[in-house]
């Protein structure tokens, strides 16, 4: 876009000093003494169409195109491209795409402007070289658009400004054919200068809203393309007031370009990290939900949700229910925090096995058991019996000590409901037994 513009007050300017015969030959007195190549080249560009004016000022320009400098600016592209890339793995965020395109279009820009050999059909003054420069050239802002509304964080752009982003690129790829015509017709002109302000107006207010919405992103950006901005008005103040081309306008140019690219590299990742922080968090918030909604708050252990999708995704051989016998004794002795610590050291008892453990309300838990009968039986009461010594130790003022009745059944091909409800039937046998001991229900039919 920079480029285009600039070529158009290139002509506009010569055109202007034509129209003065007398201001024309003082200029030929003090500016061209003599004829020299510059001169049959000025000459030639500005007869030609501007993709033309272009290409000849690319090839003939007094700037060298040193191979270093080449070398690095390309190289700082690949290392752009794969930058994202490596970003783009973690994050599948569409504005790395965005950059991704715009550095390879940078790349190939760069391999068109350069005296590399690109074959016989893309020679350099061929109609297909100049074809090229103009797609790339005008490709290069046709998806800065959409980059920017990628790119920048959500609801920092207003929705109107949004959609008008979208349209930047087809708008400015209608008007490129226009630097293909030698002589254009002036509307057409007109028009394509007009979508290349609006745009650049465009990029400029959008960054501006974002900007006071308290983006980082457009911090970054705002400065990854300020080079570029101060390099595209040094071109204008010579074309305007000094008559003159800015004979290092393509060195500075894609000097301001890697600059950008490095800068739009750094706030990339600022981006990435923020929102990595973002994902992290949102996982975090996700897990801890997941963790709220199946677990006891005060034990730790599953809750009658989680133990119901325990069963569903691996039916258990065997499925037992837990009460502390005497426990509103305790409480009415010691009081509620002394409970709650002896149902926390029933929790570990429990937990402390092989067996699916969770609390089903106040101090009644449930284990789903795995193995055969005889393990399952040894496992239920091995950890019946730990309550006792868990809450022995765990809570040391306790006088007499907690014991625990158990429920077991076997599940066979009956439903959580169903092998629940025969397990608290098996319980309230152990209640009526005597209390701190273990009953075991094999067949649910009989039952």
């Amino acid at each position: 876009m920079i480029v285009t513009q600039v070529l158009i007050v290139h002509r506009r300017a010569i055109n202007r000093v034509i129209t003065s015969a007398a201001y024309h030959q003082r200029m030929l007195g003090r500016i061209l003494p003599r004829i020299t190549a510059g001169t049959v080249m000025l000459s030639v560009a500005w007869t030609a169409s501007p993709a033309l004016a272009q290409s000849s000022f690319a090839d003939r320009t007094t700037m060298s195109w040193d191979g270093a400098f080449t070398g690095i600016f390309l190289g700082l592209l690949l290392f752009s491209i794969a930058y994202n890339a490596a970003f783009y793995s973690v994050l599948r965020e569409r504005f790395l795409v965005w950059q991704s395109l715009r550095a390879f279009i940078y790349f190939a820009l760069t391999v068109g402007l350069s005296p590399l050999d690109m074959g016989a059909a893309l020679g350099a003054h061929s109609f297909a070289r100049q074809v090229y420069l103009c797609l790339l050239f005008d490709l290069s802002v046709a998806v800065t658009g959409p980059f920017v509304r990628a790119y920048i964080e959500p609801g920092m752009i207003a929705p109107r400004v949004y959609r008008l982003l979208g349209w930047t690129a087809p708008a400015i790829l209608i008007t490129t054919p226009a630097m293909l015509i030698p002589d254009c017709p002036p509307l057409y002109m007109t028009f394509r200068n007009a979508v290349l302000v609006g745009t650049l107006l465009l990029m400029c207010y959008t960054l501006a809203q974002a900007w006071r919405r308290g983006s980082r992103t457009a911090r970054f950006q705002s400065a990854a393309w300020s080079c570029v901005l101060a390099v595209y008005g040094a071109s204008l103040f010579h074309d305007i007031f000094l008559a003159t081309p800015f004979t290092m306008f393509l060195f500075a140019l894609f000097g301001a370009l890697g600059f950008e690219v490095m800068l739009t590299a750094i706030g990339i990742g600022d981006r990435f990290l923020r929102l990595k922080r973002e994902h992290d968090e949102a996982r975090a918030t996700a897990s801890a939900l997941h963790v709220i909604a199946h677990s006891d708050a005060l034990t730790g252990l599953n809750n009658r949700r989680a133990i119901e999708r325990a069963f569903a995704d691996r039916r258990p051989f065997a499925i037992a229910i837990v009460d502390l016998d005497h426990f509103k004794a305790v409480n009415d002795r010691y009081g509620h925090d002394v409970g709650d610590r002896v149902i926390q050291a029933a929790a570990a008892a429990l937990a402390s096995g092989t067996a699916v453990a969770g609390r089903i309300g106040g101090e009644e838990f449930v284990l789903l058991l795995h193995g055969d009968a005889a393990e399952v039986a040894d496992e239920a009461e091995r950890l019946r019996t730990r309550v006792t010594l868990f809450a022995a130790e765990m809570v040391p003022q306790l006088h007499t000590p907690v014991t625990a009745s158990v429920g077991l059944v076997l599940v066979g091909e009956s439903s959580f409901a169903v092998a629940l409800k025969i397990a608290d039937i098996s319980l309230y046998s152990a209640k009526g037994a005597g209390r701190d001991r273990l009953v075991l229900i094999r067949d649910l039919e009989a039952a």
